[in-house]
């Protein structure tokens, strides 16, 4: 696996970036301030470590007691030079506004193939009164290392139990250790799991060990020795994360408004349900950049120019393109009054573009900015272009008088554009295709009753719901407008005698970024609380899993996150019988941009033994271990009861050289029902 950040090329016939040119999060401060040049850098350099030793009695020299690297402070000199004490004053700001970061990916020209982590801690003050200046801030790595840009992935080759890391770093490195169950998905098309799940993907733990005898296990260690445990079950477990999890399959098992909700008389069941795409992958398609800053050479007054542009739309041979020309005079006693007008022309994309600057009835006077802007589409492009050469702006006069405000044919700075590739779905969900129609609350279900288990034994008294669900607004400025719901419930009995027994309801109901999430237990409300529904949110998305589990009279919730616990005698012994998910909007105001269905997996625990037990992971769940922090997360959510206490967290790193790490797993999972092993890393430099 790679991650790449964004690098920043030197445009042809634009400047060359210095050699130790710094890019603080992804973006290079002399491309985003013309006039800035690094002059020199330093603290870059390896780190000595402090040692901490003693002495004892009569014997020579000294014992290392301990040795660790302190923090580093890299500092940076650099030249800001502005044609007007104006535009200096607007560059260094632009420059303070750079540094006003925190914990920052710092890159240098020299070595892009690494960054460090800083926060900007001085900014010197440099001398008043001049256009070119020399100046210097510092910036503080409380982490001094230096890391990778690309994160690797290692897996073993088929059938082992090791895999081998030829660690190419020079300080030691804590992986991020994961393991993959078997995948088993109800709703496949072939119809190979179609209404005939197995138990096969179960499996009690997982350990991860390496070269030096040091061991990370992940699941429950009892499991090892053969303790005589009652197997869960999985009984239902459909994705619809690609093009066609709403098929053939899923629509046999599903069945399409027929649940119950907490409220029939408002909720009404219609519409349709399908797939759509909710996420893609991410491209960068716009930039921007200063193509000019430059001022009238002749004539009075002196007209200033600033010329920017910025890109967007882009396509395998074209780009749209909207650049932006401020002009402004200087001095309270300055004017340029009626009957002289000005004319912007700007060649771009191998022709000539008119834009009006200042019309002849239009009066300037004192200090005052002016700003026009033009789009226009540059064709030609391949899918691989990288810049748009060959600008050149001028401004003439379009009346008969003299010379001010003229500008004679200059040269610009080439503009960055980004490369064409083409966006292309990453995930899909379940999601209605319309609403229907209603006063009230109304969308579409899907209902799944929960076949036999094994034995034949219908419904689940010991059970856990697994769903992954994406919620929120969208980008657009009206969004906050947006409203909906998702009902998620257990139930029990058949027919008309069907009653909650657990649910959650997760709700807009009005204009803002909020939610509600309201919880039902023995088809009571229990609790509502307030949940962000903004785009983006940390709650609700695919790799943010959600559950509703069953144990006897306790029901737990994990929601988003957020996690709830009741108890009630009455469904001590109550089996759930079927689940409904339900997606609705209200009445004609605009739905959530995005309110689906990742998949849903159900568990029924068959906890008749004397320890009452389930196991801990099942078929499509996901495991991971940072062994930096010591977190453990299973299907995204952080679960540090999967952690054994024994854990080598400190000691389970990778060093310089060849690494070794073996697997281990429940012994009684059958052959090819495995779970896969990953190890993913980024090498760490001194």
């Amino acid at each position: 696996m790679y991650s790449f950040r964004d690098t920043t090329i030197t445009p042809e016939g634009g400047f060359a970036l210095p050699s130790e040119a710094l890019q603080i999060n992804g973006k290079f401060i002399e491309v985003e301030i013309p006039g800035y040049k690094t002059v020199s850098v330093s603290g870059r350099e390896a780190l000595s470590p402090e040692l901490e030793s003693f002495t004892t009695g009569i014997h020579d020299g000294a014992t290392l007691k301990s040795k660790k690297y302190p923090a580093r402070t890299i500092r940076v000199k650099y030249q800001l030079t502005a044609d007007t004490p104006e535009e200096f004053r607007k560059s260094f700001n632009r420059l303070a506004q750079i540094l006003d970061v925190q914990d920052a990916e710092l890159v240098f020209n020299d070595e892009q193939d690494k960054y460090f982590i800083g926060t900007p801690s001085m900014f010197e003050d440099v001398d008043p009164g001049r256009n070119t200046v020399i100046g210097e801030f510092e910036l503080f790595c409380a982490d001094p290392f230096k890391y990778s840009i690309v994160e690797y992935e290692a897996n073993p080759l088929e059938g082992e139990d090791s895999l081998l890391v030829d660690y190419a770093g020079t300080y030691e490195s804590f992986p991020v250790l994961r393991a993959e169950f078997y995948k088993q998905n109800d709703t496949s098309e072939n119809g190979e799991f179609e209404n005939a799940l197995t138990s096969d993907g179960e499996c009690g733990y997982v350990a991860f060990f390496n070269d030096n005898a040091k061991i990370i296990q992940l699941g429950d260690p009892d499991e090892e020795d053969g303790t005589a445990y009652a197997k869960s079950q999985t009984l239902v477990n459909s994705s619809f994360e690609n093009s066609t999890g709403w098929g053939t399959a899923a629509k046999k098992l599903w069945k399409v408004n027929s649940g119950i909700t907490t409220n029939s008389s408002v909720i009404a069941q219609v519409g349709t349900m399908g797939v759509k795409a909710t996420d893609f992958a991410k491209v960068i398609t716009e930039t921007s950049g200063t193509l000019l800053n430059t001022a009238s050479k002749s004539g009075n007054p002196v007209v200033h120019y600033a010329v920017s542009a910025k890109t967007y739309g882009r396509t395998s041979n074209s780009v749209k393109v909207t650049i932006a020309i401020k002009s402004w005079l200087d001095k309270d006693s300055n004017s340029l009054g009626t009957g002289v007008g000005l004319k912007g022309q700007i060649l771009i994309g191998g022709s000539w573009k008119d834009v009006t600057i200042k019309n002849t009835s239009a009066s300037w006077k004192g200090k005052s900015g002016h700003t026009v802007n033009i789009t226009v589409t540059v064709s030609g492009l391949t899918s691989t272009s990288k810049y748009i050469s060959g600008i050149k702006f001028k401004v003439v006069r379009t009346d008969s008088g003299g010379s001010a405000g003229v500008i004679g044919e200059t040269v610009c700075n080439s503009l960055i554009i980004a490369q064409y590739t083409p966006i292309n779905p990453r995930t899909y969900y379940l999601t209605p295709l319309n609403y229907g129609s209603g006063s009230h609350w109304h969308g579409a279900s899907i209902t799944r009753v929960i076949p036999a288990d094994a034995s034949g034994v219908t419904g689940a008294v010991n059970c856990q719901l697994t769903y992954a669900h994406k919620m929120s607004i969208g980008e657009g400025k009206n969004s906050s407008k947006q409203l909906g719901a998702m009902q998620v419930l257990l139930v029990t009995g058949t027919g008309s005698a069907r009653k909650i027994v657990a649910g959650v309801n997760v709700f807009k109901s009005s204009s803002g970024k909020k939610g509600k999430l309201r919880f039902y237990v023995n088809a009571h409300t229990v609790e509502t609380l307030e949940v962000d529904l903004s785009y983006g949110n940390r709650a609700f998305g695919p790799e943010k899993t959600s559950y509703i589990q069953k144990n006897g009279d306790t029901i737990v919730f994990n929601i988003g996150g957020l996690k709830k616990t009741y108890k009630d005698a009455a469904i001590k012994d109550t089996a759930i019988n079927e689940v409904t998910f339900t997606i609705t909007k209200n009445g004609t105001k605009p739905q959530l941009d995005y309110n689906g269905l990742y998949f849903a997996k159900f568990v029924k625990n068959n906890c008749e033994t004397w320890r009452e037990v389930p196991n801990k992971f099942s078929a499509n769940d996901v495991v991971e271990a940072d062994c930096k922090s010591g977190a453990v997360r299973l299907n995204g959510d952080l679960d540090p009861s999967l952690g054994a206490l024994g854990n080598d967290w400190e000691d389970f790193c990778l060093y310089p050289g060849l690494n070794v790490i073996g697997f281990a797993w429940s012994d009684w999972v059958k052959a090819g029902y495995e779970p896969k092993f990953k190890v993913r890393y980024r090498e760490v430099y001194l």
